[in-house]
């Protein structure tokens, strides 16, 4: 779809991991011979390090979030990444200024909070590429998506929820069923909650970078923790869309753009989807066909040919996980699809 600085650690709790960038300060003299004022450290893109338990340590918060609506409709397909070359160079310039303004506006509204704009931009690339398809690595763009950056239909097929209507098609053209809309990929309904102030059924244009990020930061926040604990993290991700496989993504992208690997936010300790009941039906279908060749084939008829047990084909929507090793930790790359643009 879809600014303060705060201290960032608590009482009680485990100090949080400063990760700044070092500076060097020089003394000089000026023509006076009085001393320079010592400059100013420059805050890192990475401003803390989450510390605190670990990702998925509690898989009942994570189930208690299934019965909520999400902010963005499920990717069935997630986007093919090369982690190795996503920097933050690679975020076009007007994505990259809404993300880092709508973390410190949030950082205003929600001290608690500790959001940090590397979450925002992962969440942006997985959503539309930084609202690619909509014209942000044009010069000169202005924010807002032309074309128009909109979600499938959520009729009920394709493996989607039947999410009707519910705002007459005013957010994404469509007066029978919903579809995501925007750079942050917001439900309509959910665009009425947190969608800033605007002229579009009293809410801003979804499709406008700067009106998305803001929403998707208050998004984030809205459950009152603190996010630079790693539980809290995947949380925030987790509400935002239902599926590990999302977070792991989100998060992967997101420590990259924070000069992390994504092990060090503890992606590789985030627990994995269970599989949709479509899939598992077929997985059942694939080995009882297989087991049924097998059999067909030992009762051959002499001298005839025997046929290799046809080994079931890997669902589109699986995955496999790469199993981390202690040196070096292996950054999972997913694999899954191709980038969705709109």
């Amino acid at each position: 779809m879809r600014f303060h600085v705060r201290r960032l650690v608590g009482a009680g709790s485990v100090g949080v991991v400063a990760a700044a960038v070092a500076v060097s300060l020089t003394a000089s003299s000026s023509p006076a011979g009085q001393p320079k004022p010592t400059p100013t450290p420059t805050p890192s893109l990475l401003s803390a390090a989450p510390s605190g338990p670990p990702l998925g340590s509690d898989l009942a918060d994570f189930q208690a979030l299934e019965n909520r609506p999400a902010a963005s409709a499920p990717i069935h397909r997630l986007p093919r990444v090369r982690l190795a070359s996503v920097s933050v160079e690679g975020i076009p310039p007007v994505p990259l200024a809404a993300y880092r303004a709508a973390a410190h506006k949030e950082a205003l509204a929600s001290p608690g909070c500790h959001l940090q704009w590397w979450l925002l931009a992962g969440i942006g690339l997985v959503e539309s590429g930084h609202a690619h398809s909509g014209g942000s690595m044009y010069a000169g763009w202005n924010g807002v998506s032309r074309p128009g950056i909109y979600g499938p239909v959520l009729d009920g097929h394709h493996g989607y929820k039947a999410i009707p209507d519910t705002d007459n098609g005013v957010l994404d053209g469509d007066k029978r069923w919903d579809r995501a809309v925007g750079p942050m990929q917001f439900l309509p309904s959910t665009w009425r909650s947190w969608g800033p102030t605007g002229r579009f059924d009293g809410h801003a244009n979804p499709q406008n970078i700067w009106s998305a990020a803001n929403a998707a930061a208050g998004y984030l926040c809205a459950s009152g923790k603190d996010l630079s604990q790693p539980h809290a993290l995947a949380l925030a991700v987790y509400s935002y869309n239902h599926s590990f496989r999302y977070v792991r993504l989100v998060l992967s992208v997101g420590a990259r753009y924070a000069g992390m690997t994504p092990d060090q936010l503890g992606v590789n300790l985030l627990p994995k989807d269970k599989p949709a009941k479509a899939h598992r039906r077929r997985h059942a279908r694939s080995k009882q066909q297989a087991v049924s060749s097998t059999a067909r084939g030992t009762h051959r008829a002499p001298g005839s040919a025997t046929s290799p047990s046809p080994s079931p084909s890997p669902s589109p929507s699986s995955s496999a996980s790469p199993s981390p090793s202690p040196n070096p930790v292996p950054i999972p790359i997913p694999t899954l699809g191709g980038l969705r643009l709109g």
